[in-house]
């Protein structure tokens, strides 16, 4: 409870939108944890962090449509459709975990806010159809080749946008021998770099945000 208050105060300070003026929803029976008379959690203090950094990918936009590749169960979702409220939602995934964003959000949101996708599905997304597009903890968990796949996808789809990704610096999956880093994903020459360091707080992760021209 100590540690979740610190963090939520951590994110009142340095997240900007009032993303921390959010509550917690109480959907999936969160630990209870309250902070001035509010639900709070980890995963909303930190998906509050991440919108304020999403912001600088933005320089000053406010996305209409926005595509995040693997999604959990929505966490960063329902922080940014309540901080956009004329946005769309489109969450790229496989299951179970598509079955349970859709199972969360569609409980928060109108459904003609959300659509949500396989892998196969995306490839007919529309070339510069999103604003933003997000991947968070999500690229290290696969192959170079599939990274390479949804870098091209986000650099297809977020044209003229922007695009934010917080992964591990390093990780090691040993039961597939691959280690990926950050600092070797294969961004392509084209997108032009607004910021990349580390990630606040969670300090093992990096995070960067761009503007795809």
């Amino acid at each position: 409870v100590f540690l979740v208050r610190l963090l939520a105060e951590y994110a009142r300070v340095h997240a900007p939108l009032g993303a921390t003026r959010l509550q917690e929803p109480t959907l999936g029976d969160p630990l209870p944890v309250r902070r001035r008379g509010r639900l709070i959690s980890q995963d909303l203090a930190n998906s509050a962090l991440e919108a304020g950094a999403i912001t600088r990918a933005l320089d000053g936009r406010e996305p209409t449509s926005i595509l995040e590749i693997g999604a959990g169960y929505g966490r960063l979702a329902y922080v940014l459709l309540s901080l956009y409220p004329g946005a769309s939602y489109t969450i790229v995934d496989i299951e179970p975990a598509l079955t349970i964003t859709r199972w969360y959000l569609s409980s928060q949101f109108a459904p003609e806010r959300l659509r949500f996708l396989s892998p196969d599905e995306a490839t007919g997304l529309a070339d510069g159809s999103v604003d933003l597009g997000v991947a968070i903890s999500s690229l290290h968990e696969m192959t170079q080749a599939q990274v390479e796949g949804y870098l091209g996808l986000l650099d297809r789809v977020a044209s003229g946008g922007s695009v934010y990704l917080k992964q591990w610096a390093q990780w090691s999956n040993p039961a597939d021998g691959i280690t990926l880093r950050f600092a070797d994903y294969p961004i392509p020459l084209r997108w032009e770099l607004h910021f990349r360091e580390p990630a606040p707080v969670q300090t093992a992760f990096q995070h960067a945000g761009w503007r795809v021209p």
